[in-house]
Formats: C-alpha cells, structure tokens, sequence
C-alpha cells in the first residue's frame, strides 16, 4: 500500500469549503462531559457535577472549539453542563448564558436503591408499546412536553440573534437579518437531539437521542445554508465530532 502524499486540493474541493465558510449562521451543540453520579462512590446525586476525566473532556472540547469564533455560548442549567462550559468561558472571555428549559428530559428514579433498578426502569420501559413512548420515562415528564420545551427554548436563543422561522407549505426557512452569528449551546444528549431534529425540520419522535445519538462531550455544526430566496435552511455539516477526545499521540 503506497503512502497517502500531500498534495494541493482541487477546484470543488474548495468550492465546497468556501461554501461553508460562507454560512450566514452556526449553531454548535456541544454534549456535557463525564458525570459524577455518585461522588467519591457515596450516594446518587440528582444534580452531578463532572468527574475529573469529564473535565479534561472539557477543557478538550474547549481547545477545539475556541479556534473559530464564537459570539455568545448558552447553557443548560444543570452543573454537568456549567462545568462543561467553564473552559470554553475562559477560553474566549465570554459569560455563558443559562436558559433553564435547555435541561435534559426529566426521569423518575427517585425511589429506586440501586443501579440495577435503574437500569430495570430504563430497560422494561423501552419495551412498552412504541405509542406509549410519547409519555416519556415512566411517572416523569412527557416527550411531548420535553420536546415542546426544548424548541421553545431554541426559540428564544436564536431570537435574540433575530433568527427566525417562517413556514411554507409543509417546510420551514430561517430568516437570518443579520449574518454571520455563532453559537454553542452546551448541554445534553436528549436536549440536543431535539434540537438538531427541529433545526433540522425532521419529524419528531419520542426517542430522538438515539436517532441523533452524541457521545460525552462530542459536537454537532449546523449551518445556516441560503436556498434561494425563500430564507434560509440548516445543514448538519459536522456530527458527534470526536475528534479532540482521541488520545494524544
């Protein structure tokens, strides 16, 4: 097998990358690292910060992320994901901005004394009938209202970029006034498999973080990309990027 040779890229090659750079907006989802659930192996917490491999994962994500520009960074309120975001802060001097219906789907494990019956509530309530899944996890919050919360909090970040959709027909365009913002959003497997479905303008269903499934501190790019006249649409350029994780050579 002969070497892979360095060479200068093509015409469409650049093409492309200049088409991508030319994005009249960017949302980046960006996962929260590890979680401690159980601090110094004592009992479960409801709020977990990071363990200490969570925090390298973070301060990776921030290395890479900080790279590009970044105008303003929005968090979950949970301190997986504030903790998340404190290297990315510090990285680029910007105050993240909490929007509280960005937290994760709510679950009902409260009564539950081990991690086996945990992992029992999880498992026999992914095998209920497929319609009985739009109820959410088992005596907790529904996916319908998750979904609607977590879209309405979409809403209100891209809003104060005044980014906003209008729909036509069966589709939903963007209008982007003002080009050129660039957004992370830090927080959580389930809050931002939503999110990429709605930017997306996918149909909805109730087990969205498996359909979008993103790793511990892994990100997804979506582009705002012109289609013609009409607004503008999103493209997932980049998904469950890993790439900072891997170990150093």
């Amino acid at each position: 097998m002969s070497d892979f040779s360095p060479c200068e890229p093509g015409p469409t090659y650049r093409r492309e990358v200049a088409r991508r750079n030319d994005s009249v907006a960017q949302v980046t989802l960006l996962r929260h690292g590890e979680p401690d659930w159980a601090p110094g192996g004592g009992s479960a917490v409801d709020d977990p910060g990071l363990t200490p491999y969570g925090h390298e994962q973070a301060r990776r994500a921030a290395d890479a992320l900080a790279r590009e520009r970044i105008d303003t960074i929005y968090v979950s309120p949970y301190l997986r994901s504030h903790e998340t975001a404190v290297p990315l802060a510090e990285a680029t001097g910007l105050e993240p901005v909490t929007i509280p219906d960005l937290r994760e789907i709510g679950v009902n494990v409260g009564g539950l004394s081990s991690q086996e019956d945990v992992d029992r509530y999880f498992v026999e309530a992914t095998r209920r009938p497929l319609a009985e899944h739009w109820d959410g996890w088992p005596g907790a919050e529904r996916f319908t209202e998750f979904h609607a919360r977590v879209t309405g909090a979409l809403a209100d970040v891209l809003g104060r970029h005044d980014i906003r959709p209008e729909k036509e027909h069966d589709f939903t365009v963007w209008q982007v006034p003002r080009p050129g913002a660039r957004i992370v959003i830090v927080a959580h497997g389930g809050t931002n498999a939503v999110l990429c479905t709605h930017l997306l303008d996918i149909r909805p269903v109730p087990w969205e973080w498996m359909r979008f499934e993103s790793q511990l501190a892994a990100y997804s790019v979506l582009q705002a990309r012109p289609l013609g006249g009409r607004g503008n649409v999103w493209s997932l350029v980049n998904f469950n990027e890993l790439d900072h994780l891997r170990p150093m050579p």
